[in-house]
């Protein structure tokens, strides 16, 4: 089972820097209900009406690679152009942190924080049960259709050799040249 959650966060001056991490700061003996596979999809990025114009702004992302972290820039916007941009970043694992490297900003970041709990609730084992019904009517119905059109399909032959043998059975007059 899947959760679903709005997230965003500002850079700007007085915070240039911020860390993604839902499980930072818990105990691991407590249950918080936060507990499950997180993950982060940052989907746009806006930078703020009260951006200097000319001003670059360039935002950069830490994150956990396949085989190392990695550190790269995820935007670079300059004031009084282009306001937004698209980006669809999806960070499968916390920490994850954003950096405003350059420029006084804000700049703003938005997606989805997606929590997968691992557990299967009452109607998660209701549809299962449902699903395994709607399997075993499904091949019936199949089994039925199959049926109908091999009954089908054998009619045609019978009728279609009758046809032929009707046909066979006429005589055919056939002129000859000899004289």
């Amino acid at each position: 089972m899947t959760e679903d959650y709005f997230w965003g966060m500002t850079l700007d001056k007085a915070q240039a820097a911020e860390t993604w991490d839902p499980e930072r700061g818990t105990d691991p003996n407590e249950s918080t209900g936060l507990r499950g596979e997180h993950t982060l999809l940052v989907k746009q990025i806006v930078l703020g009406a009260d951006a200097k114009d000319g001003e670059v702004n360039v935002v950069e992302v830490e994150a956990m690679g396949y085989r190392q972290d990695m550190k790269f820039p995820i935007a670079v916007m300059k004031g009084g152009g282009a306001s937004q941009s698209v980006l669809d970043l999806l960070f499968p694992d916390p920490p994850v942190t954003f950096k405003l490297t350059k420029g006084s900003g804000p700049v703003h970041l938005l997606g989805n924080h997606s929590v997968g709990t691992g557990e299967l609730g009452a109607d998660d084992d209701e549809d299962d049960e449902l699903d395994e019904e709607l399997d075993e009517e499904d091949l019936e119905d199949l089994e039925e259709a199959n049926e109908r059109n091999n009954i089908e399909e054998k009619k045609r032959k019978i009728n279609q050799t009758n046809s032929n043998s009707k046909q066979k059975g006429k005589k055919v007059k056939v002129e000859s040249d000899e004289k």
